[in-house]
């Protein structure tokens, strides 16, 4: 079983992505130390592929209070890579809660299964408010083929609002090369971070003919 301990997501994002995509699965215990402190660490063992972790945000009476510590949630992921159930098994009453909102935002890879992941809070790495890019501009994918269905893709979105690198999650195999090439000509909203623009994530269907 898989574990993810002491997570926060800071500008670096585009290599943590990567990294968790490609490796997450493959290597035992790798770490990965970027600006601001921030440090992820996976463990392997055949877990699952993370495709769109958001930052968690801090609730504020938890803050104010001084609580921290990590959360541990056992989760359960849907076929289609989304968190079906995120349940706190250990940690902080007053982090509880945010810690399940985060997780049930993620996105796996496409396949059922669960999982234990750790979520961390620490007041030294705080994100106090938090939107997801979000799309502004879309361009329809260019498709001849009669078949019908919509792909879902996650793509990550740079502070200027453009799309650096997108990856397919579920959908019809002969869609996804339009899907994706249509994606990485949208233009989106970038993640704001405390209000300020950073790297992000976003999940998004591309729907063909409905």
């Amino acid at each position: 079983m898989s574990r993810l301990r002491w997570l926060t997501i800071t500008l670096a994002l585009p290599l943590v992505y990567l990294a968790v995509l490609y490796r997450a699965t493959r290597l035992p215990k790798p770490i990965y130390t970027f600006a601001q402190h921030t440090v992820m660490t996976v463990t392997g063992k055949g877990g699952p592929a993370i495709l769109h972790a958001p930052p968690v945000v801090y609730p504020p009476q938890a803050l104010r209070d001084r609580v921290e510590g990590s959360v541990v949630l056992i989760v359960t992921i849907a076929a289609d890579g989304t968190v079906a159930r995120a349940v706190p098994v250990s940690g902080p009453e007053p982090l509880r809660q945010a810690a399940v909102d985060n997780v049930r935002q993620w996105q796996f890879e496409a396949k059922a299964q669960e999982t234990q992941i750790d979520v961390g809070f620490s007041s030294r790495y705080v994100t106090h408010s938090l939107a997801l890019p979000e799309p502004v501009q879309r361009t329809m994918p260019v498709y001849q083929g009669r078949m019908h269905g919509s792909v879902r893709v996650v793509a990550m979105v740079n502070p200027q609002g453009r799309v650096e690198f997108v990856h397919p999650v579920t959908g019809p195999g002969k869609l996804v090369p339009a899907a994706l090439e249509s994606v990485r000509q949208w233009t989106f909203r970038p993640m704001l971070r405390d209000g300020k623009p950073e790297h992000g994530t976003a999940v998004v269907d591309v729907p063909f003919g409905l």
